[in-house]
């Protein structure tokens, strides 16, 4: 990815030399925090596992590896989320089948504009010959490696990479991507939404100037790091749906090649990562830690902090219902919890339950059943350490049913089919 200017540049050196995209650590707080890591990677792969089984089904078929390139690709992450896919979800048996096992990866190459970035990639995957990475500028399009490398069968981003990039260089890339690529290639984009409750005074933004705002990655720190020193800022480029949709159709009108809009999905609609800092709303609660703390061994939490006020968003025709509807099935979700914990009673006594959305009824079903059938364990702590992850579980599925790919989450995943 581009850094729009030097800010941005020195911020994620700064990040590299730090440690913070080093391989996974858990944590409550930073870069891979276990919300990243059991909500949004997780949710990642759920969105293209069938795009994937498909792609990597067809490869085998001709006989062939899958040839991957990472479009921003940082030191390399992507790589781990592709790779750990599981086929199906997962029954109780001891071995994980992966939709793309690394031997199924006959090229994997990184580009970024960062050399730090190409340089930790190198570092952390030196012991697999298939991964390659390249400093390159996205802002100018796919460059050199349009001659200098066949078709890819993915064109693959994520965190927010390509958001770096204006319109307009985005509008370059996706036309060399288009143009590059073969019939039946996938094309997977993670943008920035617009519609956040991150930051609601971005919701009205018309002019192709107002979708462009200053980004920080406050979230890297601590909050008595974030008081007292002065965080880096730089542009970023927020995105809709709509406007996936609208630039699908214009690569297309240019270029002569149908690019399919395949899915949308709205990713962290009320954990984002600037609901803890609040740099950009300082009405929100800082959730995002709270929910951390569900997916923490042997650390209780407590579940009155996950509650949240549906009344602090501004009105909007169809992103404040939305956001009503899901913080309403939310909030049944914690307090029935809540009280479930020291009492026994029948779901359907639950009032309201006949109006309840199916995936808040699925979710209470869970929890119901969860707290049920580990009531009777004195060891272990089973609180912490199944009915918290459990209710984590079930708060993100009931994110992920209730969302409408429209922008509504920080992380917009799209995914994207080239046909020829």
């Amino acid at each position: 990815m581009k850094p729009a200017n030097s800010n941005e540049f020195k911020t994620y050196t700064q990040a590299v030399q730090e440690g913070k995209y080093d391989l996974y650590v858990g944590n409550l707080f930073g870069k891979y925090d276990n919300v990243r890591t059991y909500w949004e990677d997780q949710l990642t792969r759920i969105v293209l596992r069938p795009f994937l089984r498909n792609l990597v089904e067809k490869q085998r078929f001709e006989g062939q590896g899958v040839r991957i390139v990472d479009l921003g690709c940082g030191a390399g992450q992507g790589y781990d989320i592709l790779t750990k896919i599981d086929y199906h979800d997962l029954d109780l048996g001891l071995q994980h089948k992966r939709v793309l096992p690394h031997e199924d990866v006959s090229s994997f190459l990184g580009l970024d504009i960062s050399q730090a970035m190409v340089t930790k990639g190198q570092v952390l995957f030196s012991d697999k010959t298939e991964v390659q990475f390249k400093q390159a500028d996205l802002s100018q399009g796919l460059g050199d490696i349009k001659e200098s490398e066949s078709p890819f069968d993915l064109y693959f981003s994520s965190y927010g990479s390509l958001s770096h990039l204006a319109r307009k260089d985005l509008v370059t890339l996706l036309e060399d991507v288009c143009n590059h690529g073969k019939d039946g290639s996938i094309v997977v984009m993670d943008l920035i939404g617009r519609y956040s409750i991150e930051w609601p005074d971005f919701w009205s933004a018309k002019s192709e100037t107002e979708k462009v705002r200053q980004y920080n990655m406050g979230y890297l720190y601590s909050e008595s790091v974030r008081q007292t020193t002065e965080i880096e800022s730089f542009p970023i480029r927020f995105w809709t749906g709509q406007e996936v949709r609208e630039l699908a159709q214009e690569i297309s009108d240019k270029t002569g090649v149908s690019l399919e809009v395949a899915k949308l999905v709205d990713r962290s609609l009320l954990v984002g990562r600037h609901t803890d800092t609040r740099s950009f709303n300082p009405q929100l609660k800082p959730i995002r830690r709270t929910i951390n703390s569900l997916h923490e061994d042997y650390m209780r939490t407590n579940l009155e902090e996950l509650l949240l006020d549906a009344s602090i968003f501004p009105e909007h025709p169809f992103i404040t219902p939305l956001l009503q509807d899901l913080i309403q099935s939310w909030n049944i979700l914690i307090e029935f919890t809540q009280n479930r914990l020291s009492h026994n009673f029948s779901l359907p006594d639950v009032a309201g339950w006949d109006e309840f959305p199916k995936p808040l009824q699925f979710a209470l079903m869970t929890i119901d059943r969860v707290i049920a059938d580990v009531g009777w364990m004195w060891y272990g702590d089973p609180r912490a350490n199944i009915i918290e992850p459990q209710l984590g579980y079930a708060l993100r599925t009931l994110e992920y049913e209730m969302q409408r790919g429209w922008g509504c989450g920080h992380g917009l995943i799209v995914v994207l089919k080239i046909q020829k």
